[in-house]
Order: C-alpha cells, then structure tokens, then sequence
C-alpha cells in the first residue's frame, strides 16, 4: 500500500481536515522515514504506515483513535539504531574514568595526577588491558562496542556470551600474557599474575532491573548476576584477581531499574563478597515518562486498559501488565524489539480466538529470560 493512500485512510479514521492532513501528514512521514520504519520487528515488506492503519482499526470510536494517535506522536519514545549506538559509544568513557579512579585511590594520588604520572598512566593502560568485557544478551552490542574502541579494546578480551568455558578462559589468559608482555612487564612478572582484574558485563536495557537480579523469600537470590557470579567465583586466583571488580553496564534503563539494581547489589554483595560490584548506564530514561495510574492523561490510560486482554499474560509475564511487565509503564520501543515493560498497547497480540483482540504496532520478539 502506498503511503499517500494508506494516510488517506488513515486520515478518515482520525477524522482530519485537510489542514490537519497537509501538517500530520509531513510531521508523521518524517519520523517514519528516519525512524518507524526501521523496526527489526515487522516482518519482510511490513512498513509502518500500514501496521498503523491496522493498529487504529481497533479502537471503536473517533476519540479513542485519536488518543491513540496522540500516544504514538507524543509520548512515544523510539530509540534508532543510531541512537542506541551511541549510547553504546558513552560506555568506554564511564570504563576509562572507572579505571582513573581506582588508580588514583590504589597509588594514593590526587585523580588528576593519573593523566599526568607516567607510572599512573602505564597502571591506568595495564587495568584497561585487564578488563574483560562480558555480553550478558544477544542485545548487547558487544560488537560495536569492540568496532567503536579498535586499538583500544582487543578482541581477546571481548566475549559475547556470559557463559565462559575453561578451554575459553585459557585462551583469554594466553592473550592478556602477550599483550602484557607487549605493554613492558617482566616475564616472570607476567607468569605469576596474568589474571584479568575487572569484568564488565554489559547488556543493552533494563527495565525493572529483575532480569539482572532479584530475591525470593523462598528461594534466595537469582538472575544474571548470581549465574556468573557462581560460574566465575572459581576462577579467582588462577584467571581473575583476589580484588576482581565485576561492574555492570546498560547502555539504556529506566528510572525505577537503576534504583532497584542499585538497590539488589547493596543487599546483595554482602553474601558474595568475593567480587566488588559496580553500576553505570550510558542513558537513563526520566521517570516523567512513565505512564501509571497517576498520569493526567486520562483519555489515554482509560484506553489502555480498556483494550487489554489478559489472554497475553503467561507464566513469564504474570498478571495485569497492560502497564507493561512489572507495571513499568513504559512508552518505549528499541530498534530491534519492543520491551515488555512497555505499554502493552503497543505490542501485545490477542491470540485469533480472543473476545477481544489487541493489535501491536511494534509487534515483539519474546526473549523470556530478558524481562528488564
């Protein structure tokens, strides 16, 4: 369907003058163009025009079409390839200064003094040579991360997957004892103590922080962070050093996941006190973006649970998520899927026997051990 025709339609559904078609229509086009119609999640020929044609049938009246309408051109936030790759350029910075500051404390100098020190400037460079970086999903861009610091970050001391095999680590050790050899440190030096004294584990979002680590009365603790914490504690001393800092990464997360992941680690690391923990995101998202029951908007959280269908939850999900898993309330949508912390408006999908059916508008790609 071409453009002109599909906002033709459009327009009729939205009941536009043509005034308000001349403007919308050019407004509209231009986030399609450069953005909408870049989602890795419509499939082959779909173009977003056409998914938002389909996406507006669903609601009854005019009114609600139009709150619909507004949802989408106001509130939604839709983070480009573009975009997200530049949030992954702002993560070597935040590991560069991490790496000045534990110089600085470790040598007892003035922070300054380890861009000026020659010795500071060789530890600094060691350090960095000694972080591994670890991809804790498929949505990590672990990739561009390593093509954006080439020269500065070698490919032996990326990984994409968290789950590191022995044969791997030895691989990873053999390079870091070259590359340290390199840098100017003595063999024997090197011999002793070729072990890797950061990891960074890097993931792309987080949303409600729960994927990355969460606590059951019942069952303890659990997620991304105590899986490797568990399958790295027995590498200390032959791969990791005794003081190994474990610092985790997102390149994007919302307000109430930074506070929670923040939150977990402190109560966390008092039990696993074999590694030191550390935070950073490139972006954190505000927390005036969040849609909940204490939005003004009225008009648009009456419509979204108005066309909720519960039929969506499952196990993963648990109930009532027409904010999003967790309640997020989330308006966002990345490039390559859409969170389940956003609103479920935007991606849910009725299955074909429901009463009444949901229509996603980025629909998503299900990843149930990556609820944010």
């Amino acid at each position: 369907m071409k453009h002109e025709t599909a906002f033709k339609y459009i327009g009729e559904q939205l009941d536009w003058t043509d005034a308000d078609f001349a403007k919308e229509f050019r407004e509209l086009q231009l986030m399609i163009d450069h953005k909408y119609d870049g989602y890795q999640g419509f499939q082959p020929g779909t173009r977003f025009h056409v998914n938002l044609l389909n996406w507006l049938s669903q609601f009854s009246t005019t009114a609600e079409k139009k709150a619909a309408y507004q949802f989408v051109k106001e509130r939604l936030a839709y983070v480009s390839q573009r975009e997200m790759h530049h949030l992954v350029s702002l993560m070597m910075p935040i590991v560069e200064r991490n790496a000045h500051h534990r110089v600085a404390k470790e040598m007892q100098i003035p922070l300054y003094r380890t861009y000026i020190e020659q010795a500071a400037i060789d530890r600094v460079a060691q350090l960095l040579r000694r972080t591994l970086y670890v991809g804790l999903s498929d949505g990590a861009r672990i990739d561009v991360f390593r093509r954006y610091n080439e020269g500065k970050v070698s490919n032996e001391q990326v990984v994409a997957f968290s789950e590191i095999t022995t044969d791997k680590w030895k691989d990873l050790q053999g390079e870091l004892k070259e590359s340290l050899l390199e840098m100017g440190m003595d063999r024997a030096a090197v011999d002793a103590n070729a072990t890797f004294e950061a990891i960074c584990l890097v993931d792309d979002f987080s949303g409600s922080g729960s994927s990355l680590l969460r606590h059951d009365a019942t069952k303890g603790w659990s997620g991304k962070i105590k899986k490797f914490y568990k399958s790295s504690a027995e590498r200390l001393g032959e791969f990791l050093s005794a003081d190994c800092v474990m610092h985790i990464h997102h390149h994007l997360a919302s307000d109430q996941a930074r506070s929670q992941i923040e939150k977990d680690l402190k109560a966390f690391e008092p039990d696993y006190s074999l590694f030191h923990f550390s935070t950073s995101f490139s972006y954190v998202l505000p927390p005036d973006v969040v849609i909940d029951d204490q939005c003004a908007d009225t008009a648009l959280t009456t419509l979204i649970k108005a066309y909720y269908d519960n039929g969506i939850e499952d196990k993963h999900t648990k109930k009532d998520i027409w904010y999003g898993y967790k309640q997020c309330g989330l308006p966002l949508v990345l490039e390559h899927n859409t969170p389940n912390n956003s609103i479920a408006l935007l991606w849910a999908e009725s299955k074909q026997d429901a009463s009444l059916r949901m229509k996603p508008l980025f629909a998503r790609r299900k990843r149930h051990s990556s609820h944010g």
